[in-house]
């Protein structure tokens, strides 16, 4: 939310807020009706909320970096323009800042985003209407000349407005830890396997800074630029621009340490742009003695790896246990004199250890490196374990700078790489993308495609491409004015792991946030059933990501699609079959399991996916613009570019729950897609768009998406335009002559992007076959913005869909007057058509749901997973005992019994 935002974090707490959002809603709240600002209680019903209580996911934490976290609100209770403020479980008035992520049509509150300190570590909170406690040195962020200055009392930061070095300098107390940040990429082009690549270095320039966030508790400034070709002697200036990246760097009150988000998009020539390293690079002051210098790696389990430059233990002549037991603490050791003598005389003798490296080679190994020069060779022998947390620290018993980078292992090839500490300044390099491991290869893995009859994979040759693609590197820079501890390495290292405040499955389905969605409920030995059934499947795809090592730079965050039980693998080369890419809901269903359960291990496994799907299947710029790329053996290769993919229903989850801005840029990149349909309408190779239509979409799942990132940018703004889109094709729906069943090739009609209108193309044939319309989440869409947009010829339709989808045939043709067949798989709709018995009120419908489901294989018992070793297999695994099962039919399995214990509780076994 940049500072020209009309509805920003400074207006927040403005009481003109409330009627500024309430009419750009094309609403009017009480208080702005009455041309009077809101009322004390910052409630715009006059009734009081008595707010939220929050408790960490994973438990108290021992340390934070300061955390995000988005609360819900009912309806019309609070106004735009309401403070909050925040008590830990004892009572006490912890600094919070606050500001809205969306907005009820009415104008008042619907989401708010929070932010605390790291200081901010009980066991509980709770969140309400209220003035805020004041940080004791609250953080701010200024402009001053061609810089940005973010300070709290104990950290200092100037970042450039423009030009390579986007980190000036990181100072604590008067003293300069850390300077000249840089974001660096070397290419290579041509690949690893080739003769006499040439290398290049190039340096991420900053072309645009604002300040999104200027305090009193957490600042955030957006820096963004494109990497351009360093020369031998300065960085960045080459012609030519690529990778477009966004940086934020988070500061929060009385915090030692600032977090830095990086994303870029590729954009890059797959066949000649490869990337050998992209990082972000430091320099670093060393003023201690060589003896008092240290390099510190955390190691898995609140494992330490800790040497100095130069070493004093281990020697043939031992200098004393007080020197000793000072380098392995990192504290200062005590004076040369009192030494023994031969060591004193000879320590300047000793190896002088000039560079370190954490290398990260896979999700099963890293190694600690380390050498005296660059002209000397590595000792790759120094330190190994299978997962390293990502943490290291380059200084001295002076202080230095501590370093993080979050899912250190979990995107291999990462690396944190150390140089030149035995000079008066070191350079440290978080690696996003090692150096060390090989070069980036965006290439498609053929140059051929292999039809859908087969391979299921899409035959749009060409089309396979990875332009557009992007990615994101979590760090986290502590400026430390000593060495730390051991023990402190391993509290440092934890905090990586992004604790998160979250509130109750209670609080989340008590303001009816997220279509229909129910609470677990084990009354019966059959909800039992079902509750276990979805558990277990959770359970089951944790372990799965463990076991095949679901790991890697562009994979993280993903599963695969259908299983190979002959070769006791997932179909990881079989074209459509492989990665998931969120194919049929998988990140819906693990999103509302984690809503209505709060289970930790869900919610990890919904965030990475989030993330994968926002970044590596979503298409950010290029041809494809705004679309995502359908599941394939790499995420990129199938030709199928989909706006349900990129769809922003999905991806408000995340967002609305951790407040992460980068999502919520995610979710308007499809917002790009007016313009991207009209080159590539999804039904190019099948229907070719009549005269006088602009485009063709089909109903769902296309026109739904684009009612998702509709409703998402207008309850985020307040921008009334996207609402009347949504209205328009309503309305424009509610006249086609079989309303939702309308269309070719599973409801293919005319659409105007200019207007947003529906038209029917009028050609006949076969209508009514619904496939996979609705099971992209399009029946919660449409149940959500039909609780916010009161169309009613529009929700008669939608009801009318949702009554007929499973119909017996001559109730259709009862009903339509003449015959055709839906295809409505049994599970997939059986919670469209219980919907549809509960707004009509007939719970014959309502079971004919649950029967639906049921016979088509729904809600069966969880098997047993089989152990498989031996021969069979390359290692060990777990697999089910049923053949080829998919990843499809699970998630849609779930999304059906959360919904329908939701529509038709009364009718559930």
């Amino acid at each position: 939310m940049s500072e020209g935002s009309p509805l920003n974090r400074r207006t927040f707490l403005s009481g003109a807020t409330i009627a500024a959002a309430a009419l750009a809603l094309g609403q009017s709240s009480p208080a702005a009706a009455a041309g009077q600002p809101a009322s004390a209680s910052g409630t715009s019903s006059g009734e009081t909320v008595s707010g939220v209580d929050l408790h960490w996911l994973d438990g108290k934490p021992d340390a934070t970096t300061g955390t995000a976290w988005g609360v819900p609100w009912p309806q019309g209770k609070v106004a735009a323009d309401t403070g909050f403020a925040l008590q830990d479980q004892g009572g006490d008035q912890v600094p919070v800042q606050s500001w809205p992520l969306a907005y009820w049509p009415d104008g008042s509150l619907k989401w708010t985003g929070h932010a605390v300190s790291s200081s901010a570590v009980a066991e509980g909170f709770h969140l309400a209407p209220g003035t805020p406690a004041a940080p004791k040195q609250p953080v701010t962020a200024k402009r001053n000349g061609d810089e940005i200055q973010l300070g709290n009392g104990i950290v200092d930061i100037r970042l450039a407005r423009s030009g390579p070095v986007a980190i000036r300098s990181i100072t604590r107390g008067g003293r300069t830890k850390a300077h000249d940040g840089r974001l660096v990429l070397m290419l290579q082009n041509k690949p690893d396997d080739t003769k006499n690549p040439r290398h290049t270095s190039w340096s991420g320039v900053v072309e645009k800074a604002e300040i999104e966030q200027s305090g009193p508790v957490r600042a955030v400034v957006k820096l963004t630029g494109r990497y351009r070709q360093d020369s031998s002697s300065r960085h960045g200036i080459g012609g030519r621009a690529i990778l477009p990246w966004t940086m934020r760097v988070y500061l929060g009150a009385e915090d030692e340490s600032l977090r830095v988000m990086h994303q870029f998009v590729w954009d890059g020539d797959a066949s000649a742009d490869f990337i050998r390293g992209l990082g972000l690079q430091l320099a670093v002051p060393m003023r201690d003695q060589f003896y008092d210098r240290h390099v510190r790696f955390a190691g898995p389990d609140k494992g330490v790896w800790g040497e100095a430059v130069v070493g004093l233990t281990g020697l043939r002549r031992d200098p004393g246990a007080a020197v000793r037991a000072a380098q392995i603490a990192g504290t200062a050791t005590p004076p040369v004199a009192q030494w023994e003598s031969t060591v004193q005389a000879g320590w300047k003798d000793l190896p002088q250890w000039a560079d370190f490296s954490l290398v990260q080679h896979s999700a099963a190994q890293c190694a600690v490196w380390k050498r005296t020069s660059s002209e000397a060779a590595f000792l790759k022998h120094a330190g190994f374990a299978d997962h390293a947390p990502g943490f290291g620290y380059v200084g001295g018993v002076s202080g230095g700078l501590g370093v993080g980078l979050r899912d250190f292992w979990q995107q291999f090839p990462r690396a944190l790489d150390i140089r030149d500490a035995n000079t008066d300044t070191a350079t440290v390099t978080l690696w996003s993308w090692s150096p060390h491991a090989e070069a980036m290869d965006l290439r498609s893995y053929d140059a051929a495609s292999h039809g859908l009859d087969l391979a299921y994979e899409d035959d749009r040759y060409g089309f396979g491409m990875s332009t557009g693609m992007a990615r994101s590197t979590d760090m986290q820079l502590w400026a430390l004015d000593a060495t730390p501890s051991r023990e402190r390495v391993a509290v440092l290292a934890a905090a990586l792991d992004r604790p998160q405040l979250v509130a109750t499955p209670e609080t989340y389905h008590g303001i009816n946030v997220f279509g229909r969605w129910s609470l677990p409920n084990r009354s019966t030995p059959g909800r039992t059933r079902l509750e276990d059934s979805i558990a277990s499947s959770v359970s089951f795809y944790a372990e799965q990501v463990k076991q095949r090592q679901w790991y890697g730079f562009w994979d993280y965050g993903d599963i695969m699609h259908t299983y190979d039980s002959d070769r006791h693998t997932w179909r990881y080369d079989v074209g459509g079959f492989a990665w998931d890419n969120a194919e049929l809901g998988s990140d819906a269903a693990l999103w509302y399991q984690f809503l209505r359960t709060g289970d930790p291990q869900t919610f990890h496994l919904a965030r990475a996916m989030t993330r994968h799907v926002t970044e590596t299947d979503t298409i950010h710029t290029g041809p494809f613009a705004g679309l995502g790329s359908r599941h394939d053996v790499q995420h990129f290769a199938d030709g199928g570019k989909e706006p349900r993919v990129s769809e922003a229903y999905t991806k408000r989850f995340m967002y609305y729950l951790t407040a992460d801005e980068f999502i919520g840029d995610a979710m308007r990149v499809p917002l790009q897609l007016d313009s991207t349909l009209l080159k590539y309408p999804p039904l190019r190779d099948y229907l070719a768009p009549p005269a006088g239509v602009p485009t063709v979409i089909r109903l769902g799942p296309d026109w739904y998406a684009l009612v998702s990132n509709w409703l998402t940018e207008w309850e985020r703004t307040g921008d009334t335009k996207w609402r009347d889109r949504i209205v328009t094709g309503m309305r424009d729906i509610a006249q086609l002559p079989a309303g939702l069943f309308t269309g070719q090739q599973g409801g293919a009609v005319g659409y105007d992007p200019a207007t947003g209108h529906i038209s029917d193309l009028k050609l006949g044939g076969d209508w009514g076959k619904v496939n996979l319309t609705m099971v992209f989440c399009g029946e919660q869409i449409l149940w959500e913005t039909i609780s916010l947009i009161e169309v009613p010829e529009f929700r008669a339709k939608l009801v009318e869909f949702c009554r007929y989808v499973q119909a017996p045939a001559s109730e259709l043709t009862d009903h339509y007057g003449f015959k055709f067949s839906t295809g409505a798989p049994g599970v997939f709709y059986s919670r469209m058509t219980a919907w549809a018995g509960e707004q009509t009120k007939e719970p014959a419908v309502q079971q004919r749901g649950w029967d639906a489901f049921t016979k088509d294989g729904g809600g069966t018992s969880w098997p047993a997973p089989v152990h498989v070793n031996g021969t069979a297999a390359f290692s060990k695994v777990d697999e089910l005992p049923q053949a080829g099962f998919s990843t499809n039919g699970i998630a849609q399995n779930n999304l059906a019994i959360i919904a329908l214990l939701a529509v038709a509780p009364d009718q559930a076994p």
